[in-house]
Parts: C-alpha cells; structure tokens; sequence
C-alpha cells in the first residue's frame, strides 16, 4: 500500500490465524543489517469490523501488553466475527528497557505521528500504523497504563472529536469497557498522538489507562482482556 520499509509476512486478507512479526530494519554499530522484531497476530474470519487491538506504546506500561499476548495464544478463529489484529508491544526496544521512551533513538512513539518512512526506529513504526494499518481498521484500541511514573484509577477515555456520528461511536465503545467510570477530555496535550491519528482517519478510537507503576495485578489483567 505504501512506502514502508518495514516488512511482514502476515497476510492482512487471508481467513484463518497467522502469526508473525513486523521487521523493523535497524542499522547500527555491531550490525549494519539489523532488525527489531515487532510481535503481530492476526484473526480473520468472514464478514464483520477490522479491530486494531495494541499495547506497549510506551515500554514501562506492562497491563495491556500481558493481556494481549493472552489473547493472541488463546483466541480462536470460530471467536471471531471479521478481523482482529493484535500488536501486543509496538515499542520494543522500550518495553525490553523498562522504559516510556525508546532507548534506541529518544523518541516518544505517541508524539511522533504520521510518522516518517525515512526517520528513525520510532517513526518507521508511527509511519506503518498510519499508513497500512489504520486504513484496514474500524476500530483501534490502544492500551495504556500510568508506566513507573503514575498510578491511574483503571479507566477508558476518548477524544471529544468533531464528528457526532465518529464520536457516538467511541462514546459507545468506551462506555462498553465496563471499567468503573469513563473519562472524555476535549483538549489533546501534545501533538503527533496515536490516537489523534486515527481519529483523523475517522476511525472509532478507544484508550485506556489501566493502573500503573510497571506492574499488572490479576484484576487489571482481566479488566484489559
């Protein structure tokens, strides 16, 4: 679809369960041809939404990247009613660091979006998501959590966007996570954000924030499930 040079051997139009990587070229000191392995899982079956169900976005938030990993291992392609896609840990070298940033080049992913297919690690996986993933979803679910830093009440957000129909949808979503109470926040703090991203896309985006401290408790975990 697009200029990407990051390379995969998942099918996004093929039925059944594949699992795979998303190969992230890396050239630096030791290996001029290096790759940093990104973990993907695809479901698809029949007719129905595209979800796009992600973790890890920051490495120091653990509670969503257990939960999918989880799902990826016991989900079942007859559970599934269209396509779901699950990317347990978008920042790899951050979650191998125990770390918000990427300790390869510095940088936040969720402030580095559209992306840059010529930029580094971080935006090569901003510029993937932007421009072959989010086009295939209806949904995107990204999973946070407060990382070493902070502690949040488990909750679901979302985006007061523009569009009523776009934001019925969230609100629907969000409300549908079941945690003890929802919040919804008008303005963004920053730019180049995931979620601002595939909302400009019109996509129904739903967010958490599931505890913190890089830890995930039983409850937590089932709560992200």
């Amino acid at each position: 679809m697009t200029s990407s040079p990051i390379r995969t051997e998942i099918d996004y139009d093929a039925s059944g369960k594949q699992w795979g990587t998303l190969n992230v070229p890396y050239s630096y000191n030791l290996s001029g041809w290096s790759q940093i392995q990104i973990p993907i899982a695809q479901i698809k079956n029949g007719d129905g939404p595209t979800v796009l169900l992600m973790a890890g976005n920051h490495g120091d938030e653990y509670p969503g990247q257990v939960a999918i990993m989880r799902l990826m291992r016991e989900l079942q392609v007859e559970q599934i009613h269209g396509r779901l896609i699950m990317i347990p840990i978008l920042n790899v070298p951050a979650s191998r660091a125990s770390t918000r940033l990427s300790p390869i080049d510095g940088k936040n992913l969720n402030r580095c979006f559209p992306g840059n297919p010529q930029g580094t690690v971080t935006d090569l996986v901003a510029h993937y998501l932007t421009t072959e993933l989010f086009p295939r979803a209806d949904i995107v679910i990204d999973l946070h959590t407060g990382g070493r830093g902070i502690y949040f009440y488990p909750c679901a957000h979302m985006h007061l966007v523009d569009d009523l129909d776009q934001r019925r949808k969230m609100a629907r979503g969000t409300m549908a996570y079941n945690t003890d109470f929802a919040f919804l926040y008008a303005d963004i703090a920053g730019t180049g954000l995931l979620p601002v991203e595939a909302e400009s896309q019109g996509k129904t985006v739903i967010t958490t924030e599931l505890s913190g401290g890089e830890v995930t408790t039983s409850p937590v975990h089932k709560l992200a499930q």
